[in-house]
């Protein structure tokens, strides 16, 4: 088969249509009839709750984002409040023996080139 023979035969099968018999898809609608329940009723959207919780609930992006709220909001009073010993320790190493001005947050490129 040469390649004028081939261009003929995709010529002819551009020229035939991809269209579904009749027989097909009447059998595809007949399942899909017998699938679905008998009584097939679309009940109305219940009504949206207005209440005080459901107001603030959707302000902050639904009940997980207000969860994740809630919760980092009494974590964080949990540890201001008891203030576990290991937090102590830890910032008053930090705020006690080491006063702020002298902490160098950003420090020049010649410390970067500096030996030793």
């Amino acid at each position: 088969m040469d390649h004028h023979e081939l261009d003929d035969l995709f010529a002819a099968a551009r020229g035939r249509g991809a269209e579904p018999s009749a027989a097909l898809l009447a059998r595809v609608m007949d399942d899909a009839y017998t699938l679905q329940p008998a009584a097939a009723v679309i009940a109305a959207p219940p009504a949206p709750k207005r209440g005080f919780w459901a107001v603030l609930t959707a302000a902050f992006g639904g009940g997980a984002a207000l969860a994740g709220i809630g919760t980092a909001a009494v974590a964080g009073v949990w540890l201001g409040f008891a203030q576990p010993v290991p937090l102590t320790a830890l910032s008053g190493g930090l705020w006690s023996e080491t006063p702020l001005d002298t902490v160098e947050l950003i420090p020049s490129f010649d410390t970067l080139l500096t030996e030793g």
